[in-house]
């Protein structure tokens, strides 16, 4: 962030990192809850807790990549900068998390797999997917190939929730 003139610029790069480093350190923290397991007998939380850890530390590494580095005199001339207008759709930003955040709030009550497919269902149209046929198809794509990959597969026992759905 830089002020000139009155002026506030925000680095949206930074705040998306840091919005998803405080995600990640949440569905890490509900991932523990859920119970790791040992590698040969995972856990319900083992592979949340594997996004999770992939998330922050890529967060992180943003956030450290993208750190104010003194004057913008001294920071060197970033090429992409002049095609963007540093326009943030605080809109769909803001759905976009609040939609993620059904995932660590429901899943377990619902279930994992179709909180996942109503996220993404509310991702796709808050990211400007034109018709809800199209979202809903994605969806159900993407839950059935969580549950071919997850729970057939590989034997991860997913939350199924108090309603007894995946």
């Amino acid at each position: 962030m830089t002020m000139s003139a009155g002026r506030v610029r925000v680095n949206p790069d930074m705040m998306a990192a840091a919005t998803l480093l405080g995600l990640g350190l949440l569905y890490g923290g509900l991932a523990l809850d859920e119970g790791l397991g040992t590698v040969p007998d995972t856990g319900a939380g083992f592979f949340p807790f594997l996004v999770a850890l992939v998330l922050v530390a890529s967060s992180i590494t943003v956030l450290v990549r993208e750190r104010p580095r003194g004057t913008e005199a001294d920071a060197p001339a970033d090429e992409d900068e002049e095609g963007f207008a540093g326009t943030v759709h605080w809109r769909r930003v803001v759905g976009v998390v609040l939609a993620a955040l059904l995932v660590p709030l429901f899943g377990t009550t619902v279930g994992m797999i179709v909180t996942l497919s109503i996220a993404l269902v509310l991702i796709a149209k808050i990211m400007g997917l034109s018709r809800w046929s199209s979202a809903l198809i994605l969806g159900l794509a993407f839950g059935a190939a969580t549950w071919l990959i997850f729970v057939y597969w590989l034997f991860v026992p997913l939350p199924t929730g108090t309603l007894g759905l995946v």
